[in-house]
């Protein structure tokens, strides 16, 4: 590592109480992380307990140190599976320096003008990417729009601190995955409707977990109760965008086609 650039790091990591800093050296963009703990809220906890609601599943409390040496081996382990995730350029134990790997895909598809074309254009590359990452009998951890890059028509799979306990299982990580990133879909400000039996279909065709839109449907049903009432009057409006979404991923769910 060229000491003037672990210099340049340093002293860019001081000046900013930002925990993602994009620093630029010799003409090149990179991203620095500073090391941040993970865990759960207590709120988040509470209603996974009462719904057991697979989006909910609590992460593994980690310090800074732990959290970061977990993602950036994760990372690591990603490339050499052949996932596409931004290169490690750098690490000490307060932070670490990636590669740029392009504008998070949520950028994109929250326009208001966006096309349908390049909607699903960004859909399936999504898609695509994160099917290869099952695949590969691994996990992403936090799958939402946003943890997802583009760049030369490359989609990389940032931001995987979150972990879970080594007893949980798989499938069920992977079954999360997919929610956070359905989810993520019914946020998008496009004026049109997505369609939903299309994008869940991709993926079981990519995937072969043909036993996720069976476990799609049970969910939402097994829910039916917080559905009714979301629909309220006075509970709808207490209730905040990521709520609203929460909800209405789960009507497009009870109404999928079989």
């Amino acid at each position: 590592m060229n000491k003037e650039f672990e210099t340049f790091l340093i002293k860019k990591s001081k000046q900013s109480s930002e925990e993602i800093v994009p620093v630029v050296f010799d003409n090149k963009k990179y991203w620095l992380k500073k090391a941040r703990s993970t865990k759960s809220l207590f709120s988040h906890r509470f209603f996974y307990f009462l719904t057991k609601f697979e989006i909910l599943f609590p992460v593994e409390n980690k310090t800074a140190k732990e959290a970061m040496e977990y993602e950036t081996s994760k990372i690591k382990k990603f490339k050499t599976l052949g996932l596409n995730t931004p290169l490690v350029v750098f690490q000490n134990s307060d932070f670490f320096v990636l590669e740029d790997c392009g504008k998070n895909v949520n950028s994109y598809i929250r326009k208001r003008d966006i096309t349908k074309e390049k909607m699903y254009f960004f859909i399936d590359k999504v898609i695509l990417e994160l099917s290869k990452i099952h695949n590969s009998k691994q996990f992403h951890g936090g799958a939402q729009a946003r943890n997802f890059t583009f760049k030369e028509d490359k989609i990389y799979a940032i931001d995987l601190e979150d972990s879970f306990k080594d007893d949980v299982d798989l499938k069920l990580l992977q079954f999360r995955d997919f929610l956070l990133l359905l989810l993520s879909f019914t946020k998008t400000r496009a004026n049109f409707e997505l369609d939903f039996n299309y994008i869940i279909d991709k993926y079981i065709t990519l995937t072969k977990n043909y036993e996720f839109k069976k476990r799609l449907k049970n969910l939402a049903n097994k829910l039916s109760f917080f559905i009714f009432l979301s629909d309220i009057k006075f509970i709808n409006k207490i209730l905040g965008r990521d709520g609203k979404s929460f909800f209405k991923l789960l009507k497009i769910l009870k109404n999928l086609e079989s």
